[in-house]
């Protein structure tokens, strides 16, 4: 009986599940890459055999667009030594600003942390407006500071 890792692997390997190897490579691409490069990819994908990146920071855009060249070699060396790879044809590598992101990173985990503190304020103070409108924000403001402090 076929172990699981072989069974897997025989079905990436098959024609049809070509998008696997290639999101898989674009994984060893962003892996060999430096890591303030490799950061600032949100995804990627190629069309007409062009390698588009989807940047999350305007900033990193004219960088990526200096280490064309690099890309393209290390684009190369890949293709040579990893089999998963092979079908990768690639002419052009774009480069472009997104704030959508289509999967999130494995090596990055987002910590959810409750910051707890104490009220310093007592909630009073002199109001000093004649604006009817600010009179009315800064009385929120106290009332809430001072349900604040009755609940702790």
């Amino acid at each position: 009986m076929k172990k699981s890792i072989e069974i897997i692997s025989h079905l990436k390997n098959r024609s049809f599940h070509s998008r696997l190897n290639q999101i898989e490579c674009f994984n060893k691409l962003t892996s060999l890459l430096p890591t303030r490069l490799s950061q600032a990819i949100s995804f990627m994908y190629i069309k007409n055999k062009t390698l588009f990146f989807a940047l999350n920071h305007p900033g990193y855009k004219m960088e990526f667009n200096y280490n064309v060249n690099l890309i393209k070699e290390l684009l190369k060396k890949l293709k040579k030594l990893d089999l998963k790879c092979k079908d990768i044809e690639v002419e052009q590598i774009k480069v472009f600003n997104s704030n959508k992101t289509k999967f999130k990173r494995k090596n990055m985990k987002q910590n959810e942390s409750k910051i707890e503190y104490l009220e310093k304020s007592t909630g009073n103070f002199d109001i000093k407006t004649q604006n009817e409108t600010y009179i009315d924000l800064f009385k929120k403001i106290q009332k809430s500071i001072k349900k604040n402090l009755e609940d702790n």
